[in-house]
């Protein structure tokens, strides 16, 4: 099992279970590919929502199991199936959970047949979105009131632009940015945990008293408070993935060509990754491997061989003829 963490989540939700995900990728030289899912750690880290066993695909089976060990029960979850497609969306839809996808290809020619494999693992933009919150999880000093004002700050200015529907004129736009200031500049004045403590309470309630100079809409605040929601809900799960350990092993047919992978044992492809591999754009699990045939490799010599001869053949004949 690796290594776990503690991970405060909004305002000092502690997390210290972990969970171990292994991922088995066969693909197989007649076009199917098997899948395994297997997850391990605390019942209630283990159904979190965070990364979610894909359930949606037909005919998959799953099995629930508790193992026991010398100091703690833990739950295992494993999730089967074979799909036949070259694209395939491993994530139930609609969801703010940690999103991958699984692409395959072959490439036959006249001596080998070349497969290819591809796994794009969604990045959550932690870096790009939450710099604060982005340090905090590389040097795991996760105190949240050094990184929830910049974040809450940041939640809002998406739930607005949620708002406008991704359409704003440069004049809403402006205005946005004068909230978003307005907001960040009285977070500057919070000094202690039950500041923040007082926002989440009633998150609708702080809003209209930090908006009223600004005389929106009374609607605005109940709006704003359900946008932010929803991109909170996507942080949460981001940093629930912090105590989640992942190893993906993928199986090709023929002889390894190329990879990424961390490891290579045997003929099996592995990458072993967490959170710190997530935090900015997609991480991407490639692989590529080829078979020859020795049958038409030898067909194929031998046909330059004969071609060869004709060709010296006639360069001898056609410069005997022209010294003779």
């Amino acid at each position: 099992m690796a290594s776990c963490r503690k991970i405060t989540l909004f305002l000092a939700l502690v997390f210290v279970a972990c969970v171990e995900n292994k991922v088995f990728i066969h693909v197989h030289p007649d076009g199917h590919t098997f899948f395994k899912f297997e997850s391990r750690g605390d019942s209630l880290d283990v159904y979190d929502g965070d990364f979610v066993h894909p359930y949606h695909l037909k005919n998959w089976a799953t099995e629930i199991s508790t193992v026991q060990t010398e100091n703690e029960t833990n739950w295992r979850r494993i999730t089967k199936g074979i799909v036949y497609d070259s694209v395939i969306v491993l994530q139930s839809p609609g969801g703010s959970q940690l999103g991958y996808k699984f692409h395959k290809s072959k490439i036959s020619s006249w001596y080998k047949d070349s497969y290819e494999v591809k796994v794009v693992i969604e990045g959550r933009r932690i870096k790009q979105d939450y710099p604060q919150l982005y340090n905090a999880v590389l040097t795991d000093k996760m105190d949240s009131l050094n990184w929830l004002p910049e974040a809450l700050t940041v939640l809002m200015y998406k739930g607005l632009k949620d708002i406008g529907h991704d359409s704003l004129s440069p004049e809403q736009s402006l205005w946005n940015h004068r909230l978003v200031n307005h907001l960040r500049n009285s977070f500057a004045k919070f000094s202690s945990l039950k500041d923040l403590e007082r926002i989440q309470k009633d998150r609708v309630d702080y809003l209209e008293k930090l908006l009223a100079p600004f005389h929106v809409g009374p609607s605005l605040p109940e709006e704003l408070a359900i946008n932010m929601e929803k991109h909170e809900e996507i942080l949460r799960t981001s940093l629930d993935l912090g105590d989640d350990f992942f190893i993906w092993k993928i199986l090709l047919p023929g002889s390894l060509f190329a990879t990424n992978a961390t490891r290579v044992v045997g003929d099996t492809l592995i990458w072993e990754l967490g959170l710190d591999s997530l935090l900015s754009h997609n991480y991407t699990l490639y692989g590529s491997t080829v078979i020859y045939t020795p049958d038409k490799i030898q067909i194929s010599l031998i046909f330059s061989l004969i071609l060869g001869c004709i060709l010296l053949v006639i360069i001898i004949w056609f410069f005997s003829r022209n010294i003779f």
